[in-house]
């Protein structure tokens, strides 16, 4: 039997006393598995209770708000094909502008920029149906039928060439580009007199260096080598870059105008193609 020593010191006790001890023993041990149970200890007994227990609530992070997709930017096709025809890419500028066309058949822009790009790419036939479909839709556009005369003139069609830049200058007779290009043609076919009167009135509408440097043509082709000179000079003095300006100045400035050449007077000029215009707007029967 086992000797329990209760405190340090004590002796133990007499053989009488051990059962008395014993049995103390065993009842302050179950007096202590019931205090152990009253606190809270899980017992296998599922008839005993325990008492409830509290459990500390954890904070819930509310979610993080998921910002709204920001649509992606689109770029029409019409300005993508302004963007690639003015890096030099005409093959996709042609492509955007048929899918601009596609896209709304009515708006003008896109047709007009197709048949200029088309125009430099050689295609002028296909140019033109492009056009007629402008016109089509708005016959008094002036930006049709100049385009349509640059198309005819590629073709080597000056008769029509000349015809649709008098149209465009009919509808507007202060387009100075048609007027330009119109006495680009004059000058092709040779009729350098009239492209000096046109080339004049194309000045005084807008003193553009491609402007001055026509003029310059008009006026070496008729023998005015000094006007000519200053004509390509003041091209030169806004667009130091104008190659054919320098290439026509070099030209010129080596010839010897003929003695007794009258001064050009081309606000005289320009009044006389004015007067040409204006014939051009009465019907011809």
């Amino acid at each position: 039997m086992y000797r329990f020593t209760l405190a340090e010191g004590f002796e133990p006790s007499p053989a009488p006393t051990r059962r008395v001890i014993g049995i103390t023993l065993v009842v302050l041990a179950m007096g202590a598995a019931a205090f152990a149970v009253a606190c809270g200890h899980k017992s296998t007994d599922t008839t005993t209770a325990s008492l409830p227990t509290t459990t500390k609530a954890t904070p819930v992070t509310p979610p993080t708000p998921t910002p709204p997709a920001v649509p992606a930017v689109t770029v029409s096709h019409y300005k993508q094909g302004l963007n690639a025809w003015r890096s030099g890419d005409r093959d996709s500028a042609v492509t955007e502008f048929r899918a601009a066309i596609a896209e709304d058949s009515t708006k003008l822009s896109p047709r007009l920029n197709l048949s200029r790009v088309l125009i430099e790419q050689g295609k002028a036939k296909d140019a033109i149906g492009e056009i007629q479909q402008v016109i089509a839709l708005d016959s008094t556009s002036g930006s049709a039928y100049r385009l349509l005369g640059r198309a005819h003139d590629f073709l080597g069609q000056t008769d029509s060439a000349v015809a649709d830049y008098q149209h465009a200058i009919v509808l507007n007779d202060k387009d100075g580009w048609s007027i330009n290009d119109l006495g680009l043609v004059q000058i092709e076919r040779g009729e350098y007199d009239e492209a000096l009167k046109t080339l004049s009135r194309a000045v005084e509408l807008s003193n553009s260096t491609t402007f001055r440097n026509s003029l310059g043509v008009a006026l070496e082709k008729t023998g005015h080598y000094t006007a000519a000179v200053e004509a390509y000079k003041s091209a030169l003095s806004a667009d130091s870059g104008n190659t054919k300006a320098q290439t026509n100045l070099t030209r010129v400035s080596a010839l010897t105008e003929a003695p007794g050449t009258p001064a050009v007077d081309l606000a005289a000029q320009a009044l006389e193609f004015m007067k040409e215009a204006d014939s051009w707007k009465t019907p011809k029967n």
